[in-house]
């Protein structure tokens, strides 16, 4: 084994149990939360860093056994662009769902507003 196959298993291995550890955890605070936004808001952050990280470690091992090419490199950073938009965009419509909120004005907010 080479220095450089040593040093790629070693970050595939960081970024596959880093993932994977920040996942757990965000379920785990998920759990834990007393309320839906507060669900809401660790479910984002867990998506958010938790698979990029394991689409990198994708990379990383196809780069360590010599199958990388470029579509595969074009296929994760789409996929890692779309996770993101997708999660942010999701985020923003469960959370104004979990509200009840409609135009983001004050009196959507407001405790005694009439909705209809």
């Amino acid at each position: 084994m080479s220095i450089a196959s040593i040093i790629l298993t070693a970050l595939f291995v960081l970024l596959v149990l880093g993932g994977s550890f920040y996942l757990l955890v965000a379920v785990v605070a998920m759990w834990r939360s007393p309320d839906a936004l507060s669900r809401l808001n660790q479910l984002s952050a867990g998506i958010m860093v938790g698979i990029p990280a394991l689409v990198l470690a994708n990379i990383v091992v196809e780069g360590a056994q010599g199958d990388l090419t470029w579509g595969k490199v074009v296929t994760a950073i789409v996929a890692i662009v779309a996770v993101l938009v997708v999660a942010t965009v999701a985020s923003e419509v469960l959370g104004r769902a979990v509200l009840g909120a409609r135009d983001g004005s004050a009196e959507d907010y407001a405790p005694g507003a009439d909705l209809s």
